[in-house]
Order: structure tokens, then sequence, then C-alpha cells
């Protein structure tokens, strides 16, 4: 099978985009985690609110990723 150069560079982009979509989420699992195991509240919001900006982050790819298909 074979694409044109149109179709070859969304498929790359579809795939650049669900990397970087799991990637971020497992950071934000990541800091979800950190936030509960954390004692010190200073901690605790530094996690909570690095999880929220990586939310916000996937939301723009996902918005991205909607824009490719």
């Amino acid at each position: 099978m074979q694409y044109n150069e149109a179709e070859l560079k969304t498929i790359l982009d579809e795939g650049m985009v669900t990397r970087s979509l799991i990637e971020t989420e497992t950071a934000m699992k990541k800091c979800h985690l950190y936030n509960e195991m954390a004692t010190d509240p200073a901690i605790k919001s530094f996690f909570k609110e690095q999880a929220k900006g990586l939310e916000d982050v996937m939301n723009i790819f996902k918005n991205s990723m909607a824009d490719l298909k």
C-alpha cells in the first residue's frame, strides 16, 4: 500500500500526538500518586498543580488529534 506525502504526514503526526498524549497521561498519573503519598502540604500542592497543568496539556493534544482526523 502506498501513501502520498500528505497521507504519510498525517499518519506520522497522529503517531507523534498519540505518543505525547500517552507520555503526558503517565506523568499526570505519577503526579496524582505523588500528591497522595506526600505529607508536606507544600509538596502536595506542587504535585496537584503539576497534575492540573498536565491535564491542560492533554486537552491540547486531544484537540490536535481531533484536528488531524
